[in-house]
């Protein structure tokens, strides 16, 4: 094989990041505590009344461990729902009934990593801990308008509410996509990429793998550190 060939065969996985990782820096000191209490307070600037709780505690707490990149972290067995060690270069999935509070606890968490300007390394490349929060039904309607969904299969970090409620296809131009399979896929693909991720149902449900698959929900358990939060609908008391 000629030297150029060599080169050019490197260039092309070195593009396609099959060597790309995520490099978690050692935590700085913080008290648990005082970070638990900074989050509830920035829950209740969305609402006065929301409480970390019993229903939601274990969640998280752990979500804090990870974005400190605290090897403590816990998180549970999405067969056995046994609490088991996390995995910090993995993201997160966070399964709830409706009105649980699963987006809000996306959206707190992404806010909390600003307060400390928490940093990771991915693919060597030094950036803030920080994602976008997308819901599946803007994703899918993005491929409906403009047929390109490359935005959301890059993205370093990226936050994907409510998966399982889009419809299964979305067509653009006569071509139908199972959008959130082609994304998940891509994704799962790599060992550079963060996905966090709420749905209504358990990461291991028959719905998902019926809708996406066994490739893609074998690889959610892959991507993802599994975790519920339970509770009744938040949103009738708050």
């Amino acid at each position: 094989m000629e030297v150029e060939d060599i080169r050019s065969i490197l260039s092309n996985i070195r593009s396609r990041s099959i060597f790309g990782k995520i490099k978690r820096y050692e935590y700085m000191p913080y008290s648990i505590d005082n970070a638990l209490n900074i989050v509830e307070r920035i829950g209740k600037m969305r609402n006065s009344r929301f409480v970390i709780d019993e229903d939601n505690r274990f969640t998280y707490l752990n979500f804090v461990k990870w974005i400190h990149g605290d090897s403590s972290m816990l998180c549970l067995d999405p067969r056995t729902r046994e609490v088991v060690s996390g995995r910090l270069n993995a993201g997160i999935y966070i399964a709830g009934n409706t009105g649980t509070g699963k987006s809000w606890c996306l959206e707190i968490m992404t806010d909390y990593c600003v307060i400390d300007n928490v940093r990771i390394s991915i693919s060597d490349k030094e950036q803030f801990l920080r994602w976008k929060n997308v819901r599946v039904d803007e994703i899918c309607d993005t491929y409906v308008t403009t047929g390109d969904i490359s935005e959301f299969k890059k993205k370093d970090i990226l936050g994907i509410q409510d998966l399982g409620a889009e419809q299964p296809e979305s067509m653009y131009m006569g071509n139908r996509m199972n959008v959130l399979q082609q994304i998940l896929e891509s994704r799962g693909d790599r060992s550079d990429k963060l996905t966090l991720i709420t749905s209504n149902l358990p990461i291991n449900h028959e719905i998902l793998l019926n809708r996406y698959h066994d490739r893609v929900t074998s690889r959610l358990c892959e991507m993802c550190n599994y975790f519920e939060i339970k509770g009744k609908d938040r949103r009738k008391n708050i």
